[in-house]
């Protein structure tokens, strides 16, 4: 696997970070977000860390009444 995503939803705001594999056969970040994340690699994706975010808030503040 040349790429893979790591979403944290333990934060106040959900962050992705992007791991790349570099010639030297390391994972390095090649991005981290808590906005809006688009990329191409390995395929077109896109995820609205914002609305994640509230969403859980949303679903949270439910369970608690």
């Amino acid at each position: 696997m040349r790429t893979y995503c790591v979403v944290d939803p333990l934060h106040e705001k959900m962050t992705l970070t992007e791991y790349t594999l570099s010639s030297s056969g390391d994972y390095e970040v090649a991005a981290h977000t808590e906005d809006l994340f688009v990329t191409k690699r390995p395929w077109k994706v896109s995820v609205d860390l914002p609305a994640l975010t509230a969403r859980r808030a949303g679903l949270l503040a439910r369970d608690e009444e």
